[in-house]
């Protein structure tokens, strides 16, 4: 019940912050579920390779009981015998590279979910963040609707400042929103800037 319910949490917040590219727990179990069953074909892989190979051997001793030949000579049994070890041998390689690829795969998924997650918890706190802005903003468009003269007029100066380097940040967090997840965090600085510009202009309104 726990993991649905963090899996629910997780497409919930993508789909709040609205990036372009994410990875989610759900990518993230599917790898490692990959992975288990090569490692699982690794493990048959190997259990079989040894199981022919036992055979291969057993028929030959059984030949060579019934008939002793020359050791310069291999009987066809024998040589059964090394070619089922080198087909084992050839069998476990390229189950092996899969296994690798599998590991690697897994890897990757579990960098792209953490860099998801990063990025989306950063995303709803930013835009929480303006949310908050955009209601000081209609508190300050009431006022100025009840002032007059020069207190009107700095009011409504104050707004176009601050709805300015609101819509600044936006744009910063959009950009941040649709870059690629493996460069989200380069444009970050951009809108910790534009942010900082919006929290200084906040600190003047009286």
């Amino acid at each position: 019940m726990k993991t649905i319910t963090h899996v629910l949490a997780a497409i919930a917040l993508v789909a709040i912050v609205g990036c372009s590219e994410s990875t989610s727990r759900k990518d993230d179990a599917s790898a490692r579920d990959k992975l288990q069953k090569e490692q699982q074909k690794t493990a048959d892989t190997i259990h079989q390779g040894q199981q022919d190979v036992a055979d291969a051997q057993q028929r030959a001793q059984q030949y060579t009981a019934a008939k002793p030949v020359t050791p310069e000579q291999p009987t066809a049994d024998q040589q059964k015998v090394a070619d089922a070890e080198q087909k084992a041998a050839e069998k476990l390689a390229k189950q092996k590279e899969k296994e690798r690829e599998a590991a690697g795969n897994l890897a990757d998924k579990e960098q792209q979910f953490k860099a998801t997650q990063d990025r989306d918890v950063y995303v709803k706190n930013v835009e929480t963040k303006l949310a908050d802005t955009d209601k000081q903003i209609d508190d300050l468009k009431k006022r100025a609707s009840n002032a007059q003269g020069a207190d009107k007029d700095a009011i409504n100066r104050q707004v176009g400042i601050m709805k300015t380097q609101r819509d600044m940040a936006q744009k910063a967090l959009n950009d941040l929103k649709s870059a690629d997840l493996a460069n989200w965090k380069n444009h970050q600085e951009h809108v910790q800037l534009a942010l900082r510009d919006l929290d200084n202009s906040m600190k003047t309104v009286r």
